[in-house]
């Protein structure tokens, strides 16, 4: 109403529809003579605007009326927005501040002014350094500190300008209304602190001088221990990190620590632990065994150096107080060499399959044992020769259990189903069904270590006659051949559907390169697929859930569907699916005709209908006790597929 107002004041005929002649008030148009002058000169002539006005509700009517006034009150309101909207291109609207820092009305010019005039005396010292009587005033730049204002004001001054025009004014109402609070981020270069707390610790640190004993002949000579400071800098670091939250200056004191040195020995006490630790690492020590049980060289050797890192001396104090020192073999440190070994020579069982039977959880097929070295008896060897026994040590192995068996199957917390996947097959043809079948009983009952990768190749294992295969047609390069396992898709794409709905990582998925449409007979998106080859693309995914999970598998012939299940611990996991097509693709204007030496001569028929392609996502948001943990995309692109024709060349 303010620009009609200030229209009408800048131009006083705004109002004015149309300027009447300036013979139209009781004036004489040159040449025709007024239409009243022949009437009486004492009879009250008629207002020509009062009869327009009539005339034109009468010819238009009101509601016509009205909707005029609207257009031009909704033409006022649109100049309005449009005028303020141009006024704050380059301003901050009001009632926004930056950590509590008003900027209404601020270019972004002068809001980054009154932020560093607001955190001036911030950055010119963010914290105040004691140690002592020592006080250090840093600057935030000599600290690596920064206070990211471009991208706060970035924030507010796109307030208001991100949406639809009705969708800005909306915020703009709401920010008016409510007010709006945009953080400030503060910035830690490390280094330069790291860097900055480096030069204090100079100025505070001493080396700490050690106890000592030296002989000089029979002459003993100790040096009395001192303590010694070293500045904790990464703790110092910490709590200056920690401070600087607040965006005021803070007290942080210097942590320094104290170090105790051992206490003196004298030589008389020395003498015979020397000549025992001499005898210890005079010669290396040798673990071997034959080539047979390695698979490859079977021979460790560790010398007299890399011996001396397992011993050391303790020193202590008899009950009288006299000083003693003793040797001590660091069994941690012996180990800890064992252990690549026995990595190395370990060869794992297998792990059992499993039915979960109404809860309760059976094996049907046990693991089978392991082999391994036998650390703890390697170890006893290792202290031997160090005592003067034999350098030379064979390598003894032992059994080990499968992994999981009869007495912590309990421990596998296996609680109940975590997801499913689903697909269809129906009008498959038989053989299809035979691999389908075959391809799940590879696969079920199989047990998924916590954090591992599951590989379905690897487990799936050849695909022949020897683990139920067969073969069937297939259209290979626009060629029918005889291909082993043919509708083994059917399983991997299941497969992936229980673990996109387990949440579970997903490392290796390929698509299909056509679209088959049996893949979305139950409603599923287009993209929704696994393929797979023996050798060549994988599906793989990794069991994040933190617990075992267990695969099972079920083949309903009667509906013709597929089912994988995962059971596990319970998750608190919520999986969100949605799908984009990106673009389909035109079906080929060329059909391809197939030679089959197989069919007699003359046959021709049409195998397959031209399909358009389609590029596709699939999108998927990983929820977990009510937080976000993952999003994933899955692309597809699925080529257009032309008529194919098969025509036999056969006798």
């Amino acid at each position: 109403m303010s620009l009609l107002s200030d229209t009408v004041r800048d131009n006083p005929t705004a109002n004015a529809t149309v300027s009447a002649p300036p013979w139209e008030e009781g004036a004489e148009a040159p040449g025709h003579p007024h239409p009243e002058r022949s009437q009486a000169q004492g009879r009250p002539a008629r207002k020509p605007r009062s009869c327009l006005v009539r005339v034109l509700f009468h010819l238009i009517g009101w509601p016509v009326v009205l909707l005029i006034v609207l257009a031009l009150l909704t033409e006022a309101v649109i100049l309005l927005l449009l005028f303020g909207e141009h006024d704050y291109l380059d301003r901050i609207y009001p009632n926004i501040r930056i950590q509590g820092v008003d900027l209404s009305n601020h270019s972004t010019h002068s809001a980054r002014n009154a932020l560093n005039q607001h955190y001036a005396t911030f950055l010119d010292h963010p914290v105040e350094l004691r140690f002592s009587d020592q006080v250090w005033y840093p600057r935030a730049e000599e600290l690596g500190i920064s206070l990211n204002f471009d991208q706060a004001i970035q924030e507010a001054a796109a307030v208001g300008h991100r949406d639809t025009r009705v969708g800005n004014f909306r915020t703009i109402a709401a920010v008016w209304q409510q007010g709006m609070e945009r953080p400030l981020t503060v910035q830690v270069d490390q280094r330069m602190m790291q860097r900055y707390l480096l030069g204090v610790a100079q100025a505070i640190e001493r080396r700490p001088r050690n106890a000592n004993i030296a002989l000089n002949g029979t002459q003993v000579i100790v040096t009395p221990e001192k303590d010694g400071l070293q500045v904790l800098v990464d703790e110092t670091l910490q709590d200056i990190t920690v401070a600087v939250q607040a965006l005021n200056p803070q007290p942080v004191p210097v942590r320094v620590r104290t170090r105790m040195l051992t206490p003196v020995v004298h030589d008389s006490d020395i003498a015979p632990i020397a000549n025992e630790l001499r005898a210890m690492l005079a010669n290396p020590i040798v673990l071997t065994g034959p080539e047979s049980e390695c698979g490859g060289p079977c021979r460790w050797e560790w010398s007299p150096e890399e011996i001396a890192r397992w011993v050391s001396l303790a020193r202590g104090f008899t009950p009288d107080g006299h000083p003693t020192v003793s040797i001590q073999v660091d069994q941690v440190a012996i180990r800890n060499e064992l252990v690549p070994i026995a990595k190395t020579l370990r060869r794992e069982g297998t792990l059992p399959r499993l039915n979960w039977n109404d809860g309760q959880v059976q094996i049907f097929q046990p693991g089978l044992p392991g082999r391994g070295l036998d650390v703890t008896l390697v170890q006893s060897y290792l202290n031997e020769a160090l005592a003067g026994g034999p350098r030379t040590l064979g390598l003894p192995f032992v059994q080990i259990p499968p992994p999981v068996n009869e007495l912590n199957l309990s421990t596998l917390n296996l609680q109940g189903p975590v997801s499913v996947g689903v697909s269809s097959f129906r009008h498959s043809e038989s053989y299809r069904i035979t691999n389908i079948r075959a391809g799940a009983n590879r696969l079920h009952g199989l047990l998924i270590p916590p954090g591992a990768e599951f590989s379905f190749n690897n487990h799936l294992g050849p695909v022949d006659a020897s683990g139920g295969f067969v073969m069937g047609s297939a259209i290979v390069d626009h060629r029918v051949q005889q291909e082993w396992g043919g509708g083994l898709c059917q399983v991997s794409t299941t497969m992936f559907r229980a673990a996109f709905w387990a949440g579970l990582p997903v490392t290796e998925r390929h698509e299909h390169d056509f679209r088959i449409m049996w893949y979305e007979e139950l409603g599923e998106p287009p993209g929704l697929d696994a393929a797979i080859y023996t050798g060549v693309a994988d599906l793989r995914f990794i069991n994040d859930t933190g617990g075992w999970i267990l695969i099972q598998t079920w083949v309903d012939l009667n509906r013709q569907q597929l089912f994988i299940s995962f059971y596990g611990s319970a998750l608190n996991r919520h999986i969100e699916m949605s799908h984009r097509i990106i673009k389909t693709l035109p079906r080929p204007s060329q059909s391809v005709t197939v030679d089959d030496p197989k069919l007699p001569r003359g046959t021709f028929r049409q195998t397959d209908w031209a399909q358009p392609g389609l590029v596709v996502e699939v999108y998927r948001d990983v929820w977990e006790n009510g937080t976000l943990v993952r999003r994933d995309t899955f692309p597809t692109t699925f080529k257009a597929w032309p008529n194919i024709f098969v025509r036999g060349t056969g006798r």
